[in-house]
């Protein structure tokens, strides 16, 4: 197989993130990405023209690993490809760049709802320095995850890989009868990532190979789990990072402190969002509270997904022009069916409502039980920005200028 080209790391029932070798020495190097749904099973990839013409996702990207989210209606797939080249301040130098393609040669593949919703959540993995390791540049991660309820179920399958382009999953244990395991003699300076799967009795039709395009062997399998996060990554002055999920803040942990899992939950319920995935590299995060049978919350609400759908549009076409954002639903109904209708109809994510941290929340934001209220943190360091947005301006330009005074509070944790 060609190592040299673009990699499935994960996918779900709307999205596909890939990941690719590093194409060019310079440190200041800007990837062009680009896809396309797959058109038939005899869709070799090639950019022909019409409907096999591909779309721009970005020409600025820095990182050689990239998400598509909100991928709809390709029964055969999409096909991706990426590629360096010379640029000069109004456009890109076709001529100077050469597209490179899967590394399978086949269209990746996203995940039924079905098989979406009977997948494992992320493992947590981090750093074990309570145990030693036979060489002192190594070290061990300890790897856990939550027991999947089945009565056939017969163990866990566990892969792991090494978070570089040209890395592909491979598989660490086949059928595991406990919910964790240590890893040891991992010496990767970019570090590693893990994902795992039940294996149940009786399941059939599985195969490895399929894992070059889609997270699903196949068959009777279940699918993998969303990976970990990357654990073991070595820091500019050479220290290991223990997996804490990257750019999301120590502080805007600490706020979600209770949260079972670290997992919140994403379209209107039916899905699972690790914490360290949802403000990873997020310029803001918004608590929204409300209540549904009050009719200003209501009225509020398509105010809020109006201003979300456009920021999150923004943010998709032109990355490096605007600001990334993200909401979570801090639900202040009396009862789950007033959370579930709500809920249910927003596209952001949410606190569970039988969640004992909800309430902390409310009581952190201040909601007096009337009306909506929209708190504003910063995405990158989880200083408030702005205590309460209801009834000001929902525009980011304001938003980003708290970003250059502080915020109208200094800490996360005042009352």
């Amino acid at each position: 197989m060609d190592t040299s080209g673009i990699r499935l790391i994960d996918a779900d029932d709307s999205s596909i993130t890939v990941t690719w070798p590093v194409l060019s020495s310079s440190s200041a190097v800007k990837y062009s990405l680009q896809y396309r749904p797959s058109n038939s099973a005899e869709d070799n990839g090639i950019d022909s023209g019409g409907s096999l013409l591909y779309t721009s996702l970005s020409t600025e990207l820095s990182d050689n690993t990239a998400k598509k989210k909100n991928l709809t209606g390709a029964g055969h797939g999409f096909w991706f490809r990426v590629s360096t080249g010379t640029r000069t301040t109004t456009r890109v130098d076709k001529k100077s760049m050469k597209y490179v393609g899967h590394a399978c040669r086949k269209p990746f593949q996203v995940l039924t709802m079905m098989e979406q919703s009977r997948r494992m959540e992320a493992p947590a993995a981090k750093v074990d320095a309570s145990v030693a390791s036979a060489d002192p540049k190594s070290y061990v991660a300890h790897v856990t995850w939550s027991s999947y309820q089945d009565p056939l179920l017969a163990g866990y399958k566990l892969q792991m890989r090494e978070n570089r382009g040209e890395a592909a999953w491979a598989t660490v244990a086949a059928c595991l009868s406990g919910t964790e395991v240590r890893k040891k003699n991992l010496d990767s300076k970019y570090g590693y990532q893990f994902r795992v799967r039940p294996v149940l009795q009786g399941e059939s039709g599985g195969d490895e190979d399929n894992l070059d395009f889609t997270v699903h062997e196949g068959g009777s399998t279940v699918p993998y789990s969303p990976p970990s996060v990357i654990v073991g990554k070595r820091k500019s002055r050479g220290s290991v990072s223990k997996g804490s999920g990257g750019a999301t803040s120590s502080d805007m942990m600490k706020l979600f402190k209770g949260l079972p899992g670290d997992i919140l939950l994403a379209k209107g319920g039916m899905s699972k969002v690790s914490l360290s995935e949802a403000f990873g590299n997020k310029d803001f995060v918004f608590l929204y509270s409300s209540i549904y049978r009050d009719d200003r919350c209501r009225k509020y609400t398509q105010d809020v997904m109006k201003f979300y759908e456009d920021a999150r549009g923004m943010y998709a076409k032109a990355p490096n022009m605007t600001k990334s954002i993200e909401i979570v639903f801090v639900s202040a109904d009396k009862d789950v069916s007033g959370y579930k209708s709500s809920y249910s109809k927003m596209p952001w994510l949410a606190v569970p409502y039988d969640c004992s941290l909800r309430e902390k929340l409310l009581s952190y934001m201040k909601h007096n039980g009337h009306g909506p209220r929209l708190t504003c943190l910063n995405g990158r360091t989880g200083r408030i920005l702005e205590s309460n947005a209801v009834g000001r301006a929902l525009d980011l330009g304001r938003f980003s200028k708290y970003l250059k005074e502080g915020g109208t509070t200094t800490s996360l944790h005042n009352s």
